[in-house]
């Protein structure tokens, strides 16, 4: 199993560089975390001269990356370990190994082009299906999705959903899609396109949608990527919302980066879920050598 998984990182770093990817290495530890509020960043203190200084292991490469972007402007990738509190399951752990690219003058299609050719490359079948989050959930859930939040709550309630009204939108989408995901992917890889711009995250959102892409292969998720907004103002709007009630910093650095950011597209691929799938793994811990 190591050597097929050393391998196998071996093939994913060349896919890159045969195409001109410029290979980059970020700093694991970090000043800043990442506000992605689907994912809680650990939280590490750091003995300096001066004291003790709270830092953060990353969730991912992104804010560092995007920093390199906007001084280089030149298509990046970087396959590196990250950290996620709270990850734990068949296909969840701490730790894992993401690999993240960022194309310039790209949009998300481009990504969704990108792995296509990558899974080809490793010997998998090119055939693909793209899926908006609408279809999804009507054809899995037979719920009529909507961003208006009584809307929505109505359609649940119609389809016979018990939920407490409490719960805000976010909430009851997740659960919802928690049901929907696990039969996206089953016969050919699903590229889930056009989420809800509440979802947008760090995407441009686009005639009402947020432009970004989840891919899955038997109802496991592998990727995750979006076409970048890159406008200071919205980002640190969004990064302050993301921020609130969780005493977590806003990275001014990164924002400060959005200012001469050129346009682009990142994703990133879990790639202990992606090794998992092409070899019949069942379980993440198969995959973690201590």
């Amino acid at each position: 199993m190591i050597s097929q998984w050393s391998k196998f990182i071996d093939k994913v770093r060349s896919f890159f560089k045969e195409r001109g990817f410029l290979e980059v290495h970020t700093p694991i530890l970090q000043q800043y975390p990442n506000l992605d509020p689907n994912v809680e960043p650990m939280e590490v203190l750091v003995k300096e001269k001066e004291g003790k200084k709270k830092m953060w292991l990353h969730t991912s490469p992104e804010h560092a990356m995007k920093k390199i972007l906007s001084k280089e402007k030149k298509d990046i990738f970087q396959i590196c370990k990250v950290f996620r509190n709270g990850e734990w399951g068949r296909f969840h752990h701490p730790e894992f190994t993401m690999l993240e690219w960022y194309r310039i003058n790209a949009d998300y299609n481009l990504l969704i082009q990108d792995i296509v050719d990558l899974l080809k490359y490793l010997g998998l079948s090119g055939d693909y299906e793209t899926v908006t989050v609408e279809e999804a959930f009507e054809e899995y859930a037979g719920v009529i999705l909507s961003e208006e939040e009584e809307i929505f709550k109505n359609n649940l309630m119609a389809y016979g959903y018990e939920f407490d009204m409490q719960e805000d939108w976010e909430a009851l989408f997740y659960r919802v899609y928690i049901d929907v995901e696990k039969h996206l992917g089953q016969e050919k890889p699903t590229f889930l396109v056009k989420f809800p711009q509440r979802l947008a995250i760090y995407s441009k959102v686009k005639d009402g949608y947020a432009e970004r892409f989840e891919l899955y292969i038997k109802g496991v998720e592998i990727a995750n990527g979006w076409t970048e907004e890159t406008d200071p103002t919205i980002i640190r709007q969004r990064m302050e919302t993301f921020s609130r009630g969780r005493d977590l910093p806003v990275d001014e650095e990164l924002i400060k980066a959005m200012e001469s950011m050129p346009p682009c597209a990142g994703c990133s691929i879990g790639l202990e879920r992606l090794f998992m799938v092409i070899h019949n793994i069942d379980d993440i811990r198969r995959l973690i050598y201590y």
